[in-house]
């Protein structure tokens, strides 16, 4: 395997990415991960490789307690996957040799496979029996098909869930409010993302500080904006009233799977349930274009009224 800038090679990499069985492909993607990097993560170096069977994405650092490690390019979170090739077993055949051959670093984590997947399977196939293994906390996104359109989607979601977005629906409709859907070029982003702040500006995350109005999450978005614009994956949906943005849903779509992101509206709507509202619209659209899976991302106890299934990845400290 040889060292590469995974900036450098961002699309090839995304294509390794969405061929990678059992991983969170969005939060694989360069889009996300460099994002990361940039606006979330300590400095770090580079311990990125591409070989024949795919790509090993990690950062180095050193701890404050003097020892070296490595990381996914992405930990704030860990959803990000490390391995990403089609062939788990040929990649972490390559990938064991180059660990084992490297002597600056002392404990790796391995963030963002699923304990049972094919990359957890070959890794404790193939890693030397001295290095100690430990097991880190799960992380679980939770995921809805929309397999049979809208109506499919709606029929496996509870009775209460399906008449409060129909109570919503009328009440928005009274109260003028509409939808409306932007797909902007890389040119747009800057322009996406100033309306998406006007937003932000006036709701209770800004509020409570717990959006992405500011500081690291602000520019992480920034980071990522771009690219998911320049490649047509960003998908967003706006509600407005009176001629004037009220809300916005944001999300991105790869290998066949959205990936909710980010919304947020003005406080003055909460009582329409708009939140709910503008994920409808965007199942609508994704369902029109045949989009197969929505990703609502990390827990929280509304997604699980919204997703049927759930995915789990858990984390690998190895120690030698």
């Amino acid at each position: 395997m040889q060292p590469i800038d995974l900036a450098e090679v961002a699309d090839d990499f995304d294509r390794e990415v969405a061929r990678t069985p059992a991983i969170d492909r969005f939060c694989s993607s360069a889009a996300w991960i460099l994002a990361a990097s940039t606006a979330l993560m300590p400095p770090r170096a580079s311990f990125t490789f591409r070989g024949d069977h795919g790509y090993f994405a990690m950062m180095r650092g050193v701890h404050p307690a003097g020892f070296p490690y490595i990381e996914p390019v992405e930990l704030a979170w860990g959803l990000a996957a490390p391995l990403v090739g089609g062939d788990a077993v040929a990649l972490v055949d390559e990938v064991v040799p180059v660990l084992a051959a490297r002597r600056d670093w002392q404990l790796a984590i391995l963030a963002g496979h699923t304990a049972t997947g094919p990359q957890r399977r070959a890794l404790e196939a193939a890693l030397p029996p001295r290095w100690e293994r430990r097991r880190g906390q799960p992380t679980v996104r939770h995921v809805a098909s929309l397999d049979g359109g809208v109506d499919g989607f709606l029929s496996r979601r509870s009775r209460d869930l399906r008449k409060s977005l129909r109570k919503s629906l009328r009440a928005a409709e009274q109260q003028g409010v509409t939808f409306e859907s932007v797909r902007a070029p890389a040119s747009g982003a800057l322009a996406l993302y100033d309306r998406i702040q006007a937003i932000e500006a006036h709701s209770w995350k800004s509020q409570e500080g717990v959006g992405i109005s500011a500081g690291p999450m602000r520019a992480f978005y920034a980071a990522m904006l771009p690219r998911l614009c320049a490649l047509g994956q960003q998908r967003t949906i706006f509600a407005r009233q009176g001629g004037r943005d009220v809300g916005y849903i944001l999300g991105a779509v790869m290998a066949g799977e959205y990936r909710g992101l980010q919304f947020s509206y003005a406080d003055e709507l909460s009582s329409l349930g708009i939140g709910g509202l503008m994920q409808y619209q965007q199942i609508v659209e994704l369902c029109g274009e045949g989009v197969a899976r929505y990703d609502l991302g990390t827990e929280m106890d509304y997604k699980r009224r919204w997703a049927e299934d759930i995915m789990e990845t858990e984390m690998l400290v190895l120690v030698r």
